[in-house]
Order: structure tokens, then C-alpha cells, then sequence
């Protein structure tokens, strides 16, 4: 059992059960902290991006329902441009924001193994600050990549699990474009159904706590269809589509912190970083305590 004040060996060969373990055991010992800086640096592109999701649906909701009648060819091509914009912005700040929820979850992560007592917003902003721009251009490229990928005799989803462990190794050993691309294949070698499992499994108890977020805006959408007194505000479909995507991003840490737990997990088999720190701790602490000896 975990004492509040004890803190999780990040670096440690895990099975598949002791990493999903692991995952809810850092989430509990650590949601206050991580909360907090989920709320400065994730909330507000979340916000935005919900928002223009919500103007989206409410667009795409009254031209559906017959709704909003065009006297002109005009009305109706302005409509369809100003539906298709809201899309493309909500497109790119929900990209932003899962992007931060990575950089956010594996700044903490390095923070916490890094630092002394209790991780600060401040501690994971430097993370976030210092690899924001190649996270977001890094994700796009691989997610383009992926993408066609996919066509490929699926090859897109063995690139997919490869590239996932992409931003932690970025993040962790502070490398590059190509570097970490050359990383993420070196781990995975060997490892790649065990990564695509846990991924996997992660995405269900994720999706499933994604689906009790949206139902809030669930129930927005079905009073509209039954006409609802009240229900027909594009105040409050906008708003709980907001609070939707705003609580569903946030369930994205679940599966990055199991892709976390993964990327340490990896580490120690291929490298045994965590053997060797152990082994130096223990070889300092028997050479302090033969020089103390020597002073009788």
C-alpha cells in the first residue's frame, strides 16, 4: 500500500498489470498537483477549442433540423464557410490541447522523478514551454504520416503505436525531430504487442469515463429533437458541448500516463537506467561509509 508521502519508482520493469496499476496509483497519489497544472496550461485551448466544437454542432444542428431557411444563395454559402471554419478551429485547438495534455503529463512525470517534495505548475510550464513548438509540428507531421500510412496494408497502425511513445522520449531525454523517431523504434523493438495492449486497454477505461463526460451534452441534443421547451438555446448547446470537450481531454491522461509508465518500463529492460543508478547510490553510500571508518 502507498503512503501518501512515498513516492512511485518511475524507472522499474512493469507487467502489463503493474503498469495500468501504476498509471491509477499516480493519478491518486498526484491529482491534486497534476490537476492543478492540468487546469492553467490544458483549460484554456480546451475552452476555445469546445467552444468552436459547439458553434460547429449548433451550425451543423439547424441545418439538419431545417431550422435556418436561406433566402439566398448567398446566405447559404456564407453558413456552410462559417460552419466549415468552426470545424477547422475546433479541429486545431482540440490537436493543441491533447498535444499540451502530453507535454503537461510527461513534464510532471520528469518533474516528479527529477525534483524534491511536491511538482509546481511552474516546474511542468518549463517542460511545456521549452518543447511546445516541436510537440506541435512533430504530432501533425506523424499524425499525416499515420494517416496515409494506414492505406498501406495497415501499416499506419504499427506506425501509430511506434510514434506513440514520440513526446515522452522528447519530452524525457530532450531530443530531437530524428532522434526520437530513431528512440521510439529502438523500444519498441521487441515490445510492440505489449504497447499496442496496454494502449488498448487504456483507450477503453479512458473511452468509458470520456462517455459519462458527454452525457451532459447528450442530453442537450436529445431535448433538442424532442423540442424541448428552452432546449433550442445555442447558449446552452455550445456550453455543455464546452464542458464535454473540456472534461474528455482531460481523460487523455489516462492513456498518457500509461504510454508514460511504458516508456520507463522500456528504458529499464533495453537500457537499465534505474539498475545503474542504484547500483552508483550504493557504491557512494559503501565508499561514505569507508571514509568514515578510516577517520577512527
Amino acid at each position: 500500500m502507498l503512503h501518501a508521502t512515498q513516492k512511485i519508482n518511475l524507472r522499474q520493469e512493469r507487467d502489463f498489470g503493474e503498469k495500468l496499476n501504476a498509471t491509477f496509483a499516480f493519478l491518486k497519489t498526484n491529482f491534486k498537483p497534476l490537476s492543478k497544472a492540468m487546469l492553467l496550461y490544458v483549460s484554456p485551448v480546451a475552452l476555445i477549442g469546445g467552444i468552436f466544437s459547439g458553434m460547429h454542432q449548433s451550425r451543423m444542428f439547424q441545418q439538419l433540423t431545417g431550422e435556418g431557411p436561406y433566402s439566398t444563395m448567398g446566405e447559404y454559402t456564407f453558413f456552410n464557410q462559417v460552419t466549415s471554419l468552426n470545424y477547422l478551429f475546433s479541429l486545431f485547438f482540440t490537436v493543441m490541447a491533447l498535444v499540451i495534455v502530453a507535454l503537461t503529463v510527461y513534464g510532471y512525470m520528469v518533474a516528479y522523478m527529477d525534483e524534491e517534495g511536491e511538482v509546481t505548475p511552474a516546474a511542468v510550464w518549463e517542460h511545456i514551454k521549452r518543447n511546445l513548438i516541436q510537440a506541435i509540428y512533430s504530432s501533425i507531421a506523424i499524425g499525416v504520416v499515420c494517416f496515409l500510412s494506414f492505406f498501406l496494408l495497415g501499416l499506419g497502425i504499427y506506425l501509430a503505436v511506434v510514434l506513440s511513445l514520440f513526446l515522452v522520449v522528447m519530452v524525457r531525454e530532450e531530443t530531437g525531430f530524428i532522434e526520437s523517431i530513431e528512440r521510439c523504434f529502438y523500444l519498441i523493438k521487441g515490445n510492440w504487442w505489449a504497447t499496442f495492449g496496454l494502449i488498448f486497454i487504456a483507450s477503453i477505461i479512458q473511452s468509458m469515463i470520456a462517455w459519462l463526460a458527454a452525457v451532459p451534452l447528450g442530453a442537450v441534443m436529445m431535448m433538442r429533437l424532442l423540442q424541448v421547451p428552452g432546449a433550442e438555446s445555442e447558449l446552452l448547446l455550445v456550453a455543455s458541448n464546452t464542458i464535454a470537450t473540456m472534461l474528455t481531454t482531460f481523460t487523455y491522461c489516462i492513456s498518457t500516463l500509461a504510454l508514460g509508465f511504458q516508456y520507463f518500463n522500456l528504458v529499464e529492460q533495453k537500457d537499465g537506467l534505474g539498475l545503474m543508478e542504484q547500483v552508483e547510490l550504493i557504491g557512494g553510500h559503501n565508499q561514505s561509509l569507508t571514509t568514515n571508518e578510516g577517520e577512527f
